[in-house]
């Protein structure tokens, strides 16, 4: 299959280097075709992403957003670099893939002809938490059905056959993405396909994370979706759009900080929806 890999970028000069010289130690990576789309930096990551593909074997380019400012402007300008590649790979700039990483999301499509979409396996590289760890054993549960719902954006694959477009507007693209996939075929998790992220530190930067993430979903499912098919695709979509929205109007939960998080995430959303772009403080 020929492999398509999709970086988005902006403002990510700290990390650009270290991200492609881990992509050019991956197997399959020296015949694939690289993308890296700069949204508008700030910084010096264009520069630097060209000049570690100079040094690298990678057969790499470097282009604009020309669409909308925002991530899923930002895709849809890598998917028109990348037209004829029948895998593509979207990956975010500070996470790192383990060698093996493209060459099992790639079996994984070849052995499965009716899988739509797939996503690697999480790692942190500083410990997990108890939520991390349940969020995992879901993740697994559903992948058996071909019904998973919370991919990982941080590593993601797709058939390109299936036309799949960014919408413009939607901050949770990984999601959306996710929800036109599930329509067209089935969406799993590929475990021995890991990718490694370093968990943000406890503070004022890791709340702000956390709040864009729980914003971006009460976005996403706040939007008109037509309805999963089958029962379980029923049943998922009517849970996961209702209840982390009801919950919060339980007086009892609010002791919980996930709760929390989600009810001021609806109160800002009620106000105005988040934006596309947000940049992300790098070390």
């Amino acid at each position: 299959m020929k492999l398509g890999v999709l970086i988005p970028c902006r403002n990510e000069a700290a990390v650009i280097e270290r991200k492609l010289a881990n992509l050019a130690h991956c197997e399959g990576a020296a015949a694939a075709r690289v993308v890296v789309v700069d949204d508008g930096s700030e910084d010096d990551t264009a520069e630097r992403a060209r000049a570690a593909g100079a040094r690298l074997a990678l057969e790499l380019r470097v282009v604009p957003n020309r669409e909308r400012p925002g991530k899923p402007g930002a895709l849809r300008s890598g998917l028109a670099e990348l037209a004829g590649c029948e895998l593509l790979v979207l990956t975010d700039a500070d996470v790192e893939l383990d060698v093996r990483a493209l060459t099992e999301l790639e079996r994984a499509f070849e052995r499965e002809p009716a899988l739509a979409m797939a996503c690697g396996a999480q790692h942190f590289t500083n410990g997990s938490t108890r939520y991390d760890r349940w969020t995992a054993r879901v993740r697994r549960l559903e992948s058996r059905f071909g019904a998973l719902f919370s991919v990982h954006g941080q590593l993601l694959a797709w058939r390109t056959g299936l036309g799949l477009v960014p919408t413009l507007g939607m901050a949770a693209d990984d999601l959306d993405l996710m929800l036109q996939a599930r329509r067209k075929g089935r969406v799993r998790l590929v475990a021995s396909a890991r990718f490694l992220e370093e968990k943000c530190a406890p503070g004022v930067l890791a709340d702000e994370q956390a709040l864009r993430r729980a914003r971006a979903y009460v976005q996403l499912v706040r939007a008109r979706h037509a309805p999963l098919s089958g029962l379980l695709g029923s049943l998922q979509w009517l849970f996961y759009r209702r209840v982390p929205l009801l919950v919060p109007a339980l007086p009892f939960a609010r002791r919980s900080r996930t709760v929390r998080l989600i009810a001021r995430a609806i109160e800002l959303e009620d106000r105005s929806s988040l934006p596309e772009r947000w940049d992300m403080a790098r070390s």
